[in-house]
Formats: C-alpha cells, structure tokens, sequence
C-alpha cells in the first residue's frame, strides 16, 4: 500500500513539476522528445533534428517551435500521449 502511493505521488509531482527531463520516444523510434534544464527541447523525427521550447501546465507539456505548437499529455504512467495518440515512454538512460 506504501509503495503505490509512493508512486502515485511521484508521478503526480512530476506530471505538476515545471519540468521534464530525459528522452522520450515511440515504439518505433522514429520519433524522441529529448527534454533538458532551461526550456529546451530537441525534437528528432526521421534523423531531422530541431531545437524547441517547452512549458509544462499540469498534465499538458506545450511544446513551442517555428514550425508550430505540438501539445503532449502526460499519462498516469508516466509516458506522453501526442498527436495521432501516439505514446512516447522515457528510455532508461
């Protein structure tokens, strides 16, 4: 009972937090969210990669670049659901 909420209270902290941090990608791997400090993240979609800005608001994760907006969701298991309902889970690093 400890451990669950242990971890239910960890993903809610960090699904509130102003932050992501790590790389998160698709089934695939045609597709990685790279998160780091500052605001930063690096966006890599079939070996394209560009460099965006991101804000967390709750459980949305804004991500702003000059190509446009994209809006992620954070899940109850900690992945980010995107656009066309693909999931990114973080890899182990």
């Amino acid at each position: 009972m400890k451990k669950t909420l242990i971890v239910a209270l960890c993903l809610f902290l960090s699904a509130c937090g102003a932050k992501l941090n790590g790389t998160y990608s698709d089934a695939m791997g045609i597709t990685s969210y790279k998160f780091e400090s500052g605001g930063k993240v690096y966006v890599s979609a079939m070996g394209i990669e560009s460099e965006w800005k991101y804000q967390v608001d709750g459980k949305r994760v804004k991500i702003e670049g000059a190509q446009g907006n994209i809006i992620l969701t954070v899940m109850d298991d900690g992945s980010l659901q995107g656009p066309l309902d693909i999931k990114l889970t973080k890899k182990v690093e």
